[in-house]
């Protein structure tokens, strides 16, 4: 590895890193393309969602017939399916409600420039509270996770998950802010998290733990006001609906039930597209990586879950009994616990998921020093290449990546749970 002082136009990382920079702008002009050719799939469930949402009718539940707007048709909602396909929380499908009233085509090509926009910010938040000599590897890191078919998939359907890993790493950075300040944004965002993707709830424990009030009380605030908007655009029903949805979801999936697609004729268009354009999507390897799917589905959810909760909150409390909340490995070991409760939901877990290993990744970078560092570097290197080879492997292979990116999570979780040799040399992130 070069050494800090070593000019980086000379350095052999920072040549690396600018082949990989110009393969990822290549795949920035493939996603552009795949977007404009394809109807962004799942994008479009949360498109409807909030539509109907904002006429108080169930976005859950909800099934389109012939005699009502188009506006409202999702073209993988099954007509035969108890519910419908939209599955994100009702606080994610608020945040659709600037869309709502847009051409679709114009809001696919936004959410494109979000999602790019995000990868962007989240790495800016990451850089700002990491020292100098990581930027390059992170920039590096995030480049080559760039080159996968995972954040290929992400792009082409219109997915959510890098606003989660990018809020996240931003929560990390808010929380420096002076005075009561950081500690407000800090569990304002945790909450917001919570309420967008469940998993990231073990972050509420991080207020509760250090009993500060105004953490508490800031936790609080943001769980009444992020829940009550849906409720504001909805009425209450649409939290019940949501949760009877996920209860018969989670059935359906661990029962292994298939339903026959929605039947349209080939000469349709929906809101002035084309059926085959806004059916249409990329040709990208993926596979189910769910732990439920990768054990033949014999495992009970709620006692995997539950163990993960109580084995999380163990970890956050050894960690803050310590007082290692001030570090960089604090976040680096909840980044784990939160990628590794991603594998544990009853649901489809596609590869774009994947984006959620991204700050665990980076947060290493700051965790690590010496050889442990060098260590991290290469077995973060070795993933994320094969990751981007998932293009190249027979379909029997395709989980590979899913499964070693849940292994190093485990190891992560595991490291953590001891005390650390020696503090990292970065600068105090609590």
């Amino acid at each position: 590895m070069p050494s800090s002082d070593e000019p980086p136009s000379t350095s052999p990382v920072f040549t690396i890193f600018m082949i990989v920079a110009l393969l990822a702008v290549w795949g920035f002009v493939q996603d552009a393309l795949n977007t404009a050719h394809g109807g962004s799939i799942d994008l479009r469930n949360r498109i409807t969602g909030v539509r109907l949402a904002s006429e108080h009718r169930d976005p859950y539940f909800y099934k389109w017939t012939r005699t009502e707007d188009d506006r409202f048709c999702d073209l993988f909602n099954s007509p035969s399916s108890p519910v419908s396909h939209t599955t994100v929380t009702p606080v994610t499908l608020t945040a659709f409600l600037p869309f709502k009233n847009l051409n679709y085509r114009l809001t696919q090509g936004l959410w494109f420039l979000i999602q790019y926009a995000s990868l962007g910010l989240g790495f800016y938040a990451w850089a700002r509270r990491s020292p100098r000599t990581d930027w390059l590897w992170g920039g590096l890191l995030t480049c080559l996770f760039c080159l996968s078919p995972h954040w290929r998939l992400h792009i082409d359907r219109g997915q959510s998950y890098v606003l989660y890993a990018a809020l996240f790493l931003a929560l990390i950075h808010w929380g420096q802010k002076p005075g009561k300040r950081g500690p407000w944004l800090e569990s304002l965002t945790a909450s917001l998290l919570t309420l967008l993707r469940p998993t990231y709830g073990i972050l509420l424990g991080v207020s509760a733990a250090r009993r500060k009030t105004t953490a508490l009380l800031a936790t609080g605030t943001g769980l009444i006001i992020w829940g009550l908007l849906p409720v504001l655009l909805a009425g209450v029903s649409i939290w019940q609906n949501y949760f009877k949805a996920m209860a018969i979801h989670a059935r359906l999936y661990l029962e292994q039930s298939k339903f026959p697609p929605a039947r349209f004729s080939p000469n349709e268009v929906i809101e002035g597209i084309p059926l085959d354009t806004l059916a249409g999507f990329a040709r990208i390897p993926f596979a189910d990586t769910s732990l439920y799917k990768l054990v033949s589905f014999q495992l009970q959810p709620s006692l995997l879950l539950g163990t993960w909760a109580i084995l999380a909150a163990l970890s956050g409390f050894l960690l803050i009994r310590r007082g290692e909340t001030a570090t960089p490995r604090f976040w680096w070991a909840l980044s784990a616990w939160i990628v590794i409760g991603d594998y544990l939901l009853p649901a489809y877990r596609y590869p774009y998921n994947h984006i959620l290993l991204w700050p665990l990744l980076l947060l290493g970078l700051t965790a690590t020093t010496g050889r442990a560092r060098t260590l991290w570097l290469s077995l973060s290197t070795i993933l994320l290449t094969l990751h981007a080879t998932t293009w190249f492997l027979p379909k029997m292979c395709i989980p590979w990546p899913g499964i070693a990116s849940l292994l190093l999570a485990l190891g992560v979780a595991t490291i953590t749970l001891g005390p650390a040799r020696k503090p990292a040399p970065a600068p105090t992130w609590g």
